[in-house]
């Protein structure tokens, strides 16, 4: 699958671990679908699961209900945004609170910004949270001749 121009997928799902599997699949297939490394697939699948993961277990906020799943396949690239309601975090307390070894949180986006080709958090009081991830679609090896 070959993408003439912009096109987006968008997927809302309860905001409950059971459904994170849904998104992650469903970004997998996407990659898959659009010719993305085994590797890469692997990687986005992880990375949406991880972004999605962190909405369902560090939002206090019951108000907030559904996470948003936005893939925009775009020539050469993935991007993918995990977005919720939540009320929002300073990412960079997160990276330094999980780099610095004081105490649980922040190693999912750690494990993103390496999965990733480019990575952002853009959190609002007022919108919520949008992690928003890319992935360069690389050219897939030539398959090897059958003997």
């Amino acid at each position: 699958m070959t993408p003439e121009g912009p096109s987006l997928v968008e997927l809302r799902i309860p905001r409950r671990c059971e459904f994170v599997r849904v998104a992650r699949k469903t970004a997998g297939a996407l990659a898959h679908q659009l010719n993305f490394t085994i590797h890469d697939v692997g990687d986005i699948e992880l990375a949406v699961s991880e972004a999605c993961t962190n909405a369902v277990e560090h939002i206090r906020d019951e108000r907030c209900a559904e996470i948003l799943l936005r893939l925009l396949v775009e020539p050469g690239q993935l991007v993918m945004e995990v977005i919720d309601t939540g009320p929002g975090f300073d990412p960079g307390k997160e990276v330094e609170a999980a780099t610095g070894g004081e105490g649980i949180g922040g190693l999912g986006l750690l494990v993103i910004r390496e999965l990733m080709d480019e990575m952002d958090v853009r959190c609002d009081a007022a919108s919520g949270t949008c992690v928003r991830m890319v992935k360069y679609r690389r050219e897939a090896a030539e398959p090897r001749p059958t003997k």
